[in-house]
């Protein structure tokens, strides 16, 4: 069997973990790098995207989120331009896309509209194709919600929905030349089974009784097979993610994979990886955008996250999210992700560091801004130019690139299509905290961008890092890290040993402990239903682990790996419970 390997395990690198031969120009990180917009759900204001579905039109990526007011457009899968249009219904959740017959169409949940356009460059093109597409298809009286059109490659084309806690992931087959009416009945295809998949079970950490909410499907054909996908077990939470059945005809039966949920980051300093949309970029690669999770300030506050995909000679589809929150290399060829990982090798040297700043509000220290905990954040206790926050690595390391994320701090309520205030600072580096050198200049910037990357041409050696506003905010200067990305110097981590694994009363939990390693800074718990087959990930920096996510007639291997500011070091020990 061909042997396939963790997401930053793989051989022959992308790009090199020694930092040479990385296309600067390419490299990205999680969040992806948009002006999420401002949602009119929280009246302290807070940025809303997720529910993401992208289609590849002509030579060039849209991407359609909920709430978002309009969507982006991209020729690389890395820089966007918003565009939006004032007739249509794009600040609502859930929308669907597709290409079919040379035209792009969308639909959203609780519309029953389904628009298309030729040219979608141009926001006004659009124009209505179906204005009965949503009546929900055996109660009329109700509406779809969380849609999802998919056109087989035969011509045929089949919708597909379901939000609920109660009601399956349903689909049919439309009636292109009749108004994209149906031409069956719901075929009922994803029910709830939460008693058996731990995944699906409500709460923070899979831990009430409440029943799953099953949501979000998506569809993608592989080989001759139909990978029906769905997102649970609600939004809000870091376990949200994305499963999977598979059959050989779009309207099933379908079959579970054993291995759900195959896109997953319960950990890390993004978490999140649900209710998306699996497609293939231009060169045939595949990968799975998705929701990733803040709900901090309000139940909805989330960004969005790309994750490579791959298939198994058994016919299994996985996300690659471990340490997606760190830099990788966009690739611009037909990659094999089962040989070749995007990772640049780059760590996050700011994680448990020291922080300062010029000020501090009441509840936001400035140790928020370097915690690894997207759901904390420091703020200043002003907006004004001159505020500051400082990052001590503790040494000298090699720097490549440093991503502030920005916290929008009392910047209030924004409505749809109103200019924010744009992020105006300069980023400055320093060997000794003294003698101060700039390596990025965002002065002049017009962006209100909270999650830029920002990567040096060549990397600077430095201690210090410190980003400086210089122009007055809306609100006041906040970040929830000021991330720096590179390497230490010195032997990597040493490996986490004592692997324990006890499987709970509950079967659907684990309880996972190991010992401290020298030189770690967290570590990266790794599960599978075989020992070459770790595919599920989720990041701590403890030296214990209990998650519900599994199922309980399924068992698991399990393997620790150790990370720090010098890089990864794979653990030995591989635990397999039955």
């Amino acid at each position: 069997m061909h042997r396939l390997l963790p997401f930053f395990l793989a051989a022959g690198l992308l790009a090199a973990s020694c930092g040479r031969d990385i296309d600067p120009s390419r490299v990205v990180t999680n969040p992806i790098d948009v002006d999420y917009a401002f949602t009119h759900h929280h009246p302290e204001g807070g940025r809303e995207a997720a529910d993401p579905v992208v289609a590849v039109f002509g030579d060039r990526y849209y991407l359609f989120p909920s709430m978002s007011y309009g969507y982006w457009s991209s020729d690389d899968m890395q820089h966007w331009k918003f565009i939006t249009n004032d007739f249509m219904p794009f600040g609502d959740y859930a929308p669907a896309v597709m290409v079919y017959k040379g035209e792009l169409y969308w639909a959203v949940s609780f519309h029953n509209q389904l628009y298309k356009t030729s040219t979608p460059e141009d926001g006004d093109s659009w124009t209505l194709a179906s204005d009965t597409l949503n009546a929900y298809i055996d109660q009329p009286e109700r509406t779809i919600v969380d849609p999802y059109l998919f056109p087989d490659d035969d011509g045929r084309v089949y919708y597909y929905w379901g939000c609920s806690m109660v009601d399956p992931i349903r689909g049919v087959e439309l009636d292109p030349e009749n108004g994209f009416r149906p031409k069956t009945q719901p075929f009922d295809l994803i029910p709830h089974n939460e008693k058996v998949y731990g995944w699906e079970c409500r709460g923070a950490n899979n831990d009430t009784s409440d029943p799953s909410s099953n949501e979000g499907s998506a569809m993608c054909k592989h080989d001759g097979k139909y990978y029906l996908q769905y997102a649970g077990p609600g939004t809000e939470w870091d376990i949200y993610g994305d499963g999977v059945y598979v059959s050989d005809s779009p309207l099933g039966p379908f079959t579970h994979c054993d291995d759900s949920p195959f896109s997953i980051k319960p950990g890390g300093w993004m978490p999140g990886a649900g209710h998306g949309d699996t497609f293939q970029d231009k060169y045939g690669n595949w990968w799975h955008v998705a929701s990733t999770v803040i709900s901090r300030r309000f139940l909805f506050e989330r960004r969005i996250g790309f994750f490579p995909v791959f298939f198994t000679p058994e016919g299994d589809m996985h996300a690659m999210t471990d340490f997606s929150d760190l830099p990788y290399v966009l690739p611009d060829r037909k990659v094999d992700w089962t040989k070749e990982s995007p990772w640049t090798g780059w760590m996050d040297l700011s994680l448990g560091k020291t922080a300062s700043a010029s000020s501090e509000k009441e509840g936001h220290p400035s140790a928020y801004a370097a915690d690894g905990d997207i759901k904390t954040w420091w703020s200043a206790a002003t907006g004004g130019a001159g505020e500051w926050l400082c990052i001590d690595l503790g040494r000298k390391c090699r720097v490549n690139a440093v991503q502030p994320n920005f916290a929008d701090e009392d910047f209030g309520m924004f409505e749809a299509g109103k200019e924010k205030s744009p992020y105006r600072y300069v980023v400055e580096v320093s060997a000794d905290g003294e003698s101060w050198k700039q390596v990025f200049d965002r002065s002049e910037s017009t962006d209100a961008r909270p999650h830029e990357l920002l990567v040096l041409d060549r990397p600077v050696k430095a201690r210090y890092v410190r980003l400086t506003s210089t122009s007055a905010l809306t609100g006041k200067l906040s970040l929830h890290d000021l991330r720096v990305f590179g390497l230490a110097r010195g032997a990597k981590p040493a490996e986490a040993t004592g692997l324990k694994v006890v499987r709970e009363e509950d079967r659907r939990r684990m309880e996972l402990s190991w010992q401290p390693a020298s030189g770690a800074t967290a570590y990266v718990v790794r599960w599978g239903l075989r020992p070459d087959a770790l595919f599920s990930a989720c990041q701590t920096s403890e030296t214990k682990l209990e998650k519900g996510l599994f199922s309980i007639d399924q068992s698991y291997c399990f393997r620790v790996d150790a990370i720090g500011d010098t890089g990864l070091t794979p653990g030995k020990e591989i635990v397999r419970v039955e």
